[in-house]
């Protein structure tokens, strides 16, 4: 299987999703996953990273671009980084 390339778009889903959860359009992991094009575990994996910027959870790296969604994004509120993340 080729491997993903994560694009900023799936990181703003996945960003939002490490701070604020599922939404009700998208409501399970299998939604987003499914969303992004990716598996269940991929997505879990890269929700662990940002968990891993935010200082917590067990991962202890993360991908670049990840970083510079957190650093850009992270104190959007709620309702405009689910725009953006087209959730």
């Amino acid at each position: 299987m080729a491997k993903y390339t994560w694009t900023e778009n799936d990181d703003l889903k996945v960003l939002y999703i490490s701070l604020y959860g599922y939404t009700t359009q998208y409501p399970k992991k299998i939604d987003i996953a499914k969303l992004i094009g990716v598996s269940e575990g991929s997505l879990s994996y890269r929700i662990g990273k940002f968990k891993a910027i935010q200082g917590s959870g067990k991962a202890t790296n993360y991908a670049k671009l990840s970083k510079k969604i957190y650093d850009k994004y992270h104190m959007e509120i709620q309702k405009s980084l689910q725009t953006l993340a087209s959730l």
